[in-house]
């Protein structure tokens, strides 16, 4: 079987530390980089990239703006966001930019970790966007325009 791989990319090294011992606890070879650039130079040379959870606040770019650059080089990875803020708004542009998870912090992790140790990311990224928040995970419905 081939190496589960994941990128935590987070500026809060607690949080980076905390988010990749919980995906090693998931069975997940992870990949740790505390700014946007770092990360894309992580990853420069790997094409087997399963799983992003990317901070939405980061000191060079925004989530929104690493995810979408992970998106094009990584189409079948399944892209979390993880941010404090709980915007409608926010989660709306996440989701139709490729995110497949929208996670509150510090609500969303143990949910995330029970489902990556039930199955594996291609399940979250081949379901309904999702949003982990205080309230639970629930299905989120993009608005139509």
């Amino acid at each position: 079987m081939a190496d589960r791989v994941a990128l935590v990319v987070d500026d809060a090294p607690a949080n980076r530390d905390f988010l990749e011992r919980l995906l090693g606890g998931a069975k997940f070879k992870v990949i740790g980089a505390g700014s946007g650039q770092k990360a894309l130079a992580a990853v420069a040379d790997r094409a087997d990239l399963m799983l992003a959870v990317v901070d939405m606040k980061l000191p060079d770019m925004t989530g929104l703006q690493l995810m979408v650059e992970l998106r094009q080089r990584f189409p079948e990875a399944c892209m979390v966001i993880a941010t404090m803020l709980d915007e409608r708004s926010m989660m709306e542009e996440a989701f139709r930019l490729g995110c497949h998870v929208f996670l509150v912090k510090p609500h969303g992790f143990v949910e995330l970790y029970q489902r990556l140790i039930a199955s594996d990311a291609r399940v979250l990224r081949d379901g309904p966007h999702l949003v982990i928040d205080q309230y639970g995970p629930r299905e989120f419905k993009l608005a139509t325009t």
